[in-house]
């Protein structure tokens, strides 16, 4: 079966049907160009206000990079370790250069595999600020121009540790069967999927464990991109957060799901959290969309 799959992807060499991640991750639009229509620039203002009536404004809007990737400024990481005590390092490419900060979590896995999934809050943040003069010339440029750099940060004492992990390990074939080249995206989404299905044999839904993994703090890795043609990705998820031992075994709870299978019969599910609540569902509410949405 691995011989002939792999013997697939290299056929594919050179011709239309060659693997792209794009045509892995289809659902995903391939970037974020700019988009005046929600637009916050600062002293220049709010799209509400602002958006068709003032000429600078239309002009930086529709230049300006959005803050939605990480970019070589920074932009957005989500890095659960960049939490407090930490120090960053950012490259600043622009005389007067500002500095802004957002997007707070209280909890989150690596990857925040569900987009938005993990315990976002409120809050306030206290830092100082050094500024060390010629410093980018520290940092290594890796790419066709000087700016070619990426931010350096340090680790605080107060990241979640834990002692003990379950880790899922996912290679770089997909659901379907089919042999991918050192595709670390597809490794790491295996790992994660193979997690959900796994745990899902403990009495959760596919969907809270899918929740689980956005918001716990789980630590993902990539294990290997050095023997062809698979990636080795790895999802390690602390055991200390379950209320019951989920690790493979011949006793304790594995056994009761060994011997439920054994019958034929499902452990059964707990209650599904998204419907626990009598009350209507909240009205989600995004300015950039008509209000009758």
């Amino acid at each position: 079966m691995w011989n002939e799959r792999e013997s697939a992807l290299v056929a594919e060499e050179g011709t239309a049907k060659q693997k792209t991640l794009c045509g892995i991750l289809h659902t995903r639009p391939l970037a974020c160009l700019p988009c005046p229509e929600g637009a916050m620039l600062g002293k220049l203002g709010h799209f509400s206000k602002l958006m068709g009536k003032d000429a600078t404004f239309d002009r930086v809007a529709g230049e300006a990079a959005r803050t939605v990737p990480g970019r070589e400024n920074g932009g957005n990481c989500d890095i659960k370790n960049l939490s407090r005590g930490c120090s960053v390092y950012f490259p600043v490419f622009v005389d007067g250069a500002n500095l802004s900060m957002g997007d707070m979590h209280f909890s989150q896995g690596d990857g925040e595999v569900s987009f938005c999934g993990a315990i976002e809050m409120s809050g306030f943040l206290e830092l100082r600020c050094t500024v060390i003069k010629d410093g980018m010339s520290l940092l290594p440029a890796v790419g066709p121009s000087p700016l070619s750099v990426n931010p350096i940060f340090e680790i605080g004492p107060l990241e979640p540790r834990y002692s003990e992990y379950l880790v899922f390990e996912g290679v770089s074939v997909d659901e379907q069967g089919v042999q991918h080249y050192l595709d670390a995206t597809v490794a790491y989404k295996r790992a994660v999927l193979n997690c959900i299905k796994y745990l899902a044999q403990f009495g959760y839904t596919e969907e809270q464990i899918y929740l689980l993994l956005s918001c716990c703090p789980c630590e993902g890795r990539i294990s290997g991109i050095v023997d062809v043609p698979n990636a080795v990705a790895t999802l390690a998820i602390p055991l200390a957060i379950f209320d019951k031992d989920v690790r493979p075994s011949a006793t304790g709870d594995a056994a009761a799901v060994l011997a439920a299978k054994a019958q034929g019969v499902s452990i059964r599910k707990i209650n599904d959290v998204a419907r626990m609540s009598d009350q209507s569902p909240p009205v989600p509410f995004d300015p950039k969309l008509p209000a009758s949405a």
